[in-house]
C-alpha cells in the first residue's frame, strides 16, 4: 500500500493532496527560501488523526513538516528534506471562551481574523501582536514569540497551556491542563497555569521550535475585556535615543496599555490606505514616533482616562521638556481615531498586508535587546545595507517594549520585489550579514529562522548541542521538520 493510501485511510482520500497544482502553495512562503520538494499534503481534522499521522511517519521513517495556515513569512515551514506537509489549518474550532477565567480554548488552526471576530461579538479582545496577518494561526504566532503590543506584565505570554503530539507519537498536555480533572466537567479555570501541577514548565520546549519536536493541536490563551474608552498619544523624535528614557519612565509609571516605537517607513505603511500615499506620509511623519495608547474598562472609565492623561502630560512637561506630546499626527487624517482600534485587531484581509505595501516582499531581522542599547543597532544595520547599495532610508524599524520595558524586541524590515530573483539574493545575503553584525554588538537572536540559523548555532555551540539532545528525546527518529533544529 502506498504512502498516500495509508494516509487516506486515516483522514479520507479527499484530505490528501498529491497533485503538483494543489501542493504548490504548501512548498513556498513569503520569505527568500527556495520552494521545497515533498510527497504530498495531508489535512487532519482531529487530534486523533494528527497523532496517527505522526505514528505512521515514525513507522515509515518519513519526514513531516507541520503547517498551521496558508501564510508563512520566515522559511521555517518550507520543507527542506522532502516528506509530507501536515496541514493543520482544518483544526480551526474555537472550543470555548470562558469569561470567568478570561481565557479561550483554541485549536491550532484558528486564525487571528476568526478569533478577533468571535471575541468582538462577545465583548472581548485578544492579546495581540502588532497587526498580524489575518490568516495567521493565533497559537503559532504566540509560539513564534511574536510579542504583544500590550504592556501588562501578567499578559506578556498569553499562551497558557497546550496539547502536543511529540515526535515519538505520544500525546501530552502542558501546564495545569494536564491534570486529570481538566475538561472533564470542569471549566478552563482548571487548566490555565502554565507550570501545571509540578515545577516543570513543559510548554517552554515548544516556543520557537518550528514544529521540530512536536505538533501542537490546541492551546489555552488569555483574553481581555473590550475597553470602554481609548486615547492615543504620539511622542515624535528626530533621533531614536531621545525616546528610550521617556519609554522607560512611562512604562514604569504604568500609564499606558500599549507602547511601541516605529520609524517613518513602518508607520507610513501602517497608516497609508494605498501605495500612492506612502511617499507623502513618509515626508509628513517624524523620523521616529513613540506611540502610547491609554485605555479604560467599563468601571469608571472617564476617571481612569483623565488621571492617566494628566500623569503623562505632567511627566512630559516636568522631565522631557524638549520633546513634544502630540494627540494627532500632522499630515495624517484621523490617525488618533483609527490607531487604538487597529492595535487590537489583525491586518484587514481585504487589504495588501502592510509589510508588503512597499515592494511586495519583506525580509525581517528580529532580535531582543534593551531600550537603552537599541540605539547601537540602526548604525550597524545601515552600514551593512549601504554595502549592498540598499537605500538605508527604506529600512523599516519596529521596536516593541516587552514586560513593562524590561527588554524590547527589535525588528528591521528590508523590502524587495519578490519577482526579482537577483534582488532576492541580495536581500538574503544582506539579512545574513546584518544578523552577524548585530550579534557582534550583543543582540540576542531568539528567532533564528533557516536563513540565519547556522550563524546563531555556530556562536552558541553548546546551546545547539543541548537542543539536539532535546530533539532526540522528543523526536527520536528525526521525522519532524527534518533539516531544521528547534531553537
Amino acid at each position: 500500500m502506498s504512502l498516500t493510501e495509508r494516509l487516506s485511510e486515516i483522514v479520507g482520500q479527499d484530505r490528501v493532496l498529491a497533485s503538483p497544482e494543489k501542493m504548490a502553495p504548501f512548498g513556498r512562503d513569503h520569505s527568500t527560501e527556495a520552494p521545497g520538494q515533498f510527497v504530498c499534503v495531508v489535512r487532519p481534522r482531529t487530534v486523533s488523526q494528527a497523532q496517527q499521522i505522526v505514528q505512521l511517519a515514525n513507522e515509515l521513517r518519513i519526514g513531516i513538516v507541520p503547517q498551521t495556515s496558508g501564510v508563512h513569512f520566515h522559511g521555517g515551514a518550507v520543507p527542506k528534506e522532502g516528506g509530507v506537509v501536515l496541514d493543520l489549518g482544518g483544526m480551526d474550532r474555537i472550543q470555548e471562551i470562558v469569561p470567568a477565567s478570561m481565557c479561550a480554548h483554541l485549536q491550532v488552526g484558528v486564525t487571528w481574523e476568526q478569533f478577533s471576530q468571535e471575541l468582538e461579538a462577545k465583548g472581548f479582545t485578544p492579546i495581540i501582536p502588532l497587526l498580524p496577518h489575518a490568516s495567521r494561526s493565533v497559537i503559532m504566532d504566540y509560539l513564534e514569540r511574536e510579542h504583544p503590543v500590550m504592556q501588562n506584565h501578567e499578559m506578556a505570554e498569553p499562551l497558557l497551556s497546550m496539547q502536543v503530539v511529540w515526535g515519538n507519537g505520544e500525546l501530552f498536555v502542558t501546564g495545569s491542563a494536564g491534570v486529570g480533572s481538566f475538561r472533564h466537567g470542569q471549566n478552563l479555570a482548571d487548566g490555565v497555569l502554565p507550570t501545571g501541577p509540578g515545577p516543570m514548565s513543559y510548554d517552554t520546549f515548544l516556543y520557537g521550535a518550528q514544529g521540530t519536536i512536536g505538533v501542537v493541536t490546541w492551546g489555552v490563551v488569555e483574553i481581555e475585556d473590550k475597553p470602554a474608552m481609548s486615547k492615543v498619544f504620539f511622542i515624535p523624535a528626530t533621533n531614536l535615543e531621545e525616546l528610550a528614557e521617556p519609554a522607560y519612565q512611562i512604562l514604569r509609571a504604568g500609564i499606558c496599555n500599549e507602547c511601541l516605537i516605529l520609524n517613518d517607513v513602518n508607520l507610513a505603511a501602517i497608516l497609508a490606505t494605498g501605495p500612492d500615499q506612502l511617499p507623502r506620509l513618509r515626508a509628513a511623519l517624524p523620523s521616529w514616533t513613540l506611540i502610547l495608547v491609554q485605555r479604560a474598562l467599563a468601571r469608571r472609565p472617564e476617571e481612569k482616562m483623565a488621571y492617566q492623561a494628566d500623569a503623562l502630560r505632567q511627566m512630559m512637561s516636568n522631565t522631557f521638556r524638549s520633546l513634544d506630546l502630540w494627540e494627532t499626527l500632522p499630515g495624517v487624517a484621523a490617525a488618533e481615531k483609527v490607531l487604538p482600534d487597529m492595535l487590537r485587531k489583525p491586518w484587514p484581509k481585504d487589504r495588501t498586508y502592510w509589510k508588503h505595501a512597499y515592494r511586495g516582499g519583506c525580509e525581517d531581522l528580529q532580535f531582543m535587546t534593551t531600550l537603552e542599547r537599541m540605539v547601537w543597532y540602526p548604525p550597524e544595520v545601515d552600514a551593512v545595507a549601504a554595502g549592498f547599495q540598499y537605500p538605508t532610508s527604506d529600512i523599516g524599524v519596529y521596536i516593541q517594549p516587552v514586560q513593562d520595558g524590561h527588554a524590547c524586541q527589535a525588528e528591521f524590515s528590508f523590502f524587495y520585489d519578490p519577482e526579482d530573483a537577483a534582488e532576492k539574493t541580495v536581500i538574503r545575503e544582506l539579512r545574513r550579514q546584518a544578523t552577524s553584525s548585530v550579534m557582534a554588538k550583543g543582540a540576542y537572536v531568539t528567532r533564528p529562522y533557516p536563513i540565519v540559523a547556522d550563524l546563531v548555532y555556530q556562536k552558541y555551540g553548546e546551546y545547539a548541542a543541548l537542543l539536539r539532545r532535546f530533539k532526540k528525546h522528543f523526536d527520536p527518529n528525526g521525522i519532524l521538520n527534518p533539516g531544521n533544529l528547534c531553537f
